[in-house]
């Protein structure tokens, strides 16, 4: 019979992407034990294989983008049926989101002065 390592957590994480790495930071913080579970191999899941960057307006490239254009952009994108309580959220935090990742060390492109290269949609 194959023998097996067993281990006691307080939360399992199941998934190594973006938001599994963050729900374990999170849990982590609250003082519990964390295990994180991962099909492939730490730091190679969807999220930095995607490639499709993250919605935040940090006005990197164009000063006048600021959360009420990125408020503005995602509910005319969900055709105005969004949850707006929920975009206005997502809006005014994910610049402090895109700079907490970048303070555990995710990897972003940048412009030539070194600030995180953003696009248009």
């Amino acid at each position: 019979m194959a023998e097996y390592q067993t281990h006691d957590y307080d939360v399992l994480v199941i998934g190594a992407g973006g938001a599994g790495l963050r729900a374990a930071i999170e849990a982590s913080a609250a003082g519990v034990r964390v295990g994180v579970i991962t099909k492939s191999l730490l730091g190679k899941a969807h999220t930095v294989m995607a490639e499709g960057g993250i919605a935040a307006a940090l006005s990197n490239v164009d000063e006048r983008d600021n959360w009420r254009v990125h408020f503005a952009d995602t509910m005319r994108g969900g055709q105005y049926i969004n949850n707006w309580r929920m975009a206005e959220i997502h809006a005014k935090e994910a610049p402090a989101r895109v700079r907490e990742l970048e303070a555990w060390g995710a990897l972003f492109d940048r412009t030539s002065d070194g600030r995180i290269l953003q696009r248009n949609f």
